[in-house]
């Protein structure tokens, strides 16, 4: 299942993803976009990294027309009329694509003055409720870590295990 969260902006107010990341580390978070800095969002898509932990989601840069349908338009028309470009971003269900997609979303209402919806929803996210969804998705992410390293440590035990258990094997041949 993939999702959709579109940015509604002037195409002459779209940021570089160094403004982006730039604004977006300004707020505290550990926040690296791994490709194209001096570029502004575009078909690429974008690498980046938040907390160390990388991931790449898709980016779609359209007419704001083309991309929102008939129905769709009623409830967003006012948005519409001065934002003609509309920014798509495409991610499943990963944890660390959603807070990535939210911060970015939060830099681009803060340079751009975006309109940003989650279109299943009928939503117009705010600065302040995608800040404020941060935490649940930084709780998330370290869960997903202290998980890893869990598996790590138990992969690395079973393999000390077996490593001790081949020596034993190995010595008791020469002994």
């Amino acid at each position: 299942m993939s999702m959709t969260q579109i940015a509604f902006v002037k195409k002459a107010t779209i940021p570089t993803k160094a403004q982006i990341q730039y604004t977006i580390q300004q707020l505290g978070y550990d926040f690296k976009i791994l490709n194209g800095l001096d570029e502004q969002i575009d078909q690429e898509g974008i690498m980046c990294s938040l907390n160390g932990k990388q991931v790449y989601f898709e980016t779609f840069v359209d007419a704001a027309r083309n991309v929102v349908s008939e129905n769709e338009a009623e409830w967003i028309e006012s948005d519409l009329m001065n934002q003609e470009t509309a920014i798509s971003f495409v991610w499943g269900g990963d944890f660390v694509a959603g807070a990535c997609i939210g911060l970015v979303s939060v830099a681009l209402i803060e340079l751009s003055n975006a309109f940003v919806y989650y279109m299943d929803d009928k939503m117009r996210y705010t600065k302040e409720m995608l800040l404020g969804e941060m935490p649940q998705y930084m709780e998330e992410l370290s869960k997903q870590s202290k998980e890893n390293l869990q598996e790590i440590a138990m992969v690395s035990q079973a393999n000390t295990h077996s490593e001790k258990t081949f020596w034993d094997k190995f010595k008791k041949i020469f002994n």
